[in-house]
């Protein structure tokens, strides 16, 4: 709490309550939150919780959160959760107002819970209060979707940090939720380069320890940084110092010209092996060894090197051509491919599960700023739609649904 209250009295504005939301509770949402309540004087932290059927999964764990790491389980408890039922949000405390802990039934079976759960559906209140400082971990197709409902909840002071892989998501949370500049939260961005790999709900499985790096979100009009990004608010000056000082994270606080790089690196590589590997559902370390391949590889990293050196926001920084070179690229691809040989891209996973995939900010993201600066992104285009087409095809095949070309047809 003290770090709340210097970041509010350098400012003079009314104290923070130091409080973390935390939207979406996949493998980084989850290592989040655990990584802050490892802290030896932890922050509230409330997890936002899209469904009562989530809740109940969270009762079957005890609710508890769960990092394995070399096979050894470290739990954490003591989070406060909100509850999204009919469009609105309730609160549930860890804590009752005695200071004793919610009841976490241990009896056997599911029957236990449920009662659990009806009481504390009974119990909860409606929650309205402001967000300071929202954490979204969700995957970014639903970003704006999740947003939206806390949308009320977060005011001009309050800060968001996107843990999210791909690029533009800003730019469609400011076009859907936030059109007007002055009533926009703050941004920042993470990067989280850790190995987490899912072992249940709320459980992950720490394999590999990597660094977050943080940052404020870049203009990208390429002019100087606006004042609202070079006068931090309370809430962003105290999300960034907890981050930096919780040890797991790993975390490093970057200027925001340093993390652009890092994120179009990270772009270009994810450009590159997440729709390869997901239209020809192949591990990763199989696009090393095919001819073919390599030479999309190399179409795909010309036409990526290409628009990234021509972005007006990066436009002055020095070595950007050598950094962002194909030659360079297709080195770390080779060298990621490689080091990931038998993982399975988190693209492919959601091809398989008839999910929406990132393409839209991957190599979505190369086509649209291509068209901005005339630069024709064929190749990454056609890798586009072949995605969207598998996507579609797992989902039509269950659906059994009519060729478009018959539709066609039987509509002229």
């Amino acid at each position: 709490m003290h770090d709340a209250d210097e970041a509010s009295r350098e400012s003079g504005k009314p104290r923070l309550s130091g409080r973390i939301h935390i939207l979406g509770l996949g493998n980084v949402g989850t290592f989040v939150a655990h990584s802050l309540a490892s802290r030896p004087s932890p922050p509230p932290i409330t997890l936002l919780m899209h469904n009562p059927e989530l809740y109940r999964a969270w009762l079957a764990k005890k609710k508890c959160l769960a990092v394995n790491t070399n096979g050894l389980d470290d739990i954490k408890t003591g989070f406060d959760v909100n509850v999204l039922q009919d469009k609105t949000w309730h609160s549930i405390p860890y804590w009752n107002k005695d200071g004793s802990a919610e009841n976490t039934s241990e009896g056997p079976g599911n029957d236990s819970q449920e009662v659990e759960a009806e009481e504390s559906f009974a119990q909860m209140m409606e929650d309205d209060e402001k967000i300071e400082c929202l954490i979204v971990a969700v995957k970014t197709p639903v970003t704006a979707m999740a947003l939206e409902s806390v949308s009320h909840r977060l005011t001009p002071d309050s800060t968001v940090l996107f843990l999210q892989n791909g690029l533009g998501v800003v730019d469609e949370i400011n076009q859907k939720i936030f059109p007007d500049p002055l009533q926009r939260p703050h941004y920042m961005y993470g990067i989280i380069s850790h190995g987490l790999a899912r072992k249940d709900a709320f459980q992950v499985s720490h394999t590999g320890v990597g660094t977050t790096i943080l940052g404020s979100v870049l203009s990208k009009d390429g002019g100087p940084p606006s004042k609202k990004d070079v006068d931090w608010v309370p809430s962003t000056k105290f999300l960034l110092r907890t981050l930096t000082l919780t040890p797991p994270l790993v975390a490093v606080a970057e200027e925001p010209s340093s993390l652009m790089l890092y994120q179009l690196e990270k772009l270009a590589l994810n450009s590159v092996i997440n729709p390869l590997t997901a239209i020809m559902d192949c591990q990763n370390g199989e696009l090393l060894y095919n001819y073919s391949f390599t030479r999309v590889m190399r179409l795909l990293l010309m036409e990526i090197s290409s628009v990234i050196c021509a972005l007006p926001e990066l436009q002055g920084i020095p070595g950007i051509e050598s950094r962002f070179s194909p030659e360079r690229l297709r080195s770390l691809v080779t060298r990621l491919a490689n080091q990931t040989a038998k993982n399975h891209s988190s693209m492919l996973q959601d091809v398989r599960a008839g999910k929406t995939t990132e393409i839209e900010y991957m190599n979505g993201y190369i086509v649209r700023r291509g068209e901005e600066l005339g630069i024709k992104c064929v190749v990454n285009y056609t890798i586009k739609h072949l995605v969207l087409a598998k996507q579609q095809d797992s989902k039509q095949r269950e659906s059994g649904a009519i060729p478009v070309d018959l539709l066609k047809e039987s509509n002229s």
